[in-house]
């Protein structure tokens, strides 16, 4: 498996990457559309580019606009072609080798808002990082991530909240 710095990444797929490091619980989880990971991974991406935080949402407030949604997909598919998240059965599947069809199925069916299994999971934490030194970043993100804590110990509590 070849080795990726951050620098080989676009900065969309650096930002979604950091976000999906971040382990926030799923909009679906949480039954609130704030942990959108299309709107988080849109207002993160504003920030990261220094443009207000609603650049790439859609009218709606936890909705990105369709372009954003595009390149979201996109980035993901790229990110999943790479080795690096996993959007269907793996790449190298030892009982079964998945046909380019099946590939493209998955492809085909993507939900920005799902969150994938990381299988690097180093370049995520180091993309993760580099996301959170921005002090507009930080502060968006980490209220996030105590809101995601409250839910995820409520989820724990009722046996809901089990490995993603």
């Amino acid at each position: 498996m070849p080795v990726f710095d951050p620098a080989d990444l676009t900065p969309l797929q650096q930002t979604y990457l950091g976000v999906l490091a971040l382990g926030l619980v799923s909009a679906d989880q949480a039954r609130d559309p704030r942990f959108r990971m299309e709107s988080i991974c849109a207002r993160g991406q504003a920030i990261v580019e220094h443009a207000p935080p609603e650049r790439y949402l859609s009218d709606t407030e936890y909705e990105a606009c369709d372009s954003f949604r595009a390149g979201l997909r996109e980035a993901m598919i790229d990110l999943d072609r790479q080795g690096i998240i996993g959007l269907g059965p793996p790449h190298d599947l030892v009982v079964l080798t998945p046909s380019l069809e099946s590939r493209e199925t998955v492809y085909a069916t993507v939900d920005v808002n799902r969150h994938p299994p990381v299988f690097d999971r180093y370049l995520a934490q180091r993309c993760m990082d580099t996301l959170l030194s921005q002090p507009d970043a930080h502060a968006y993100l980490m209220a996030l991530y105590a809101d995601s804590s409250e839910i995820w110990h409520e989820l724990y509590q009722r046996g809901e909240g089990q490995w993603r």
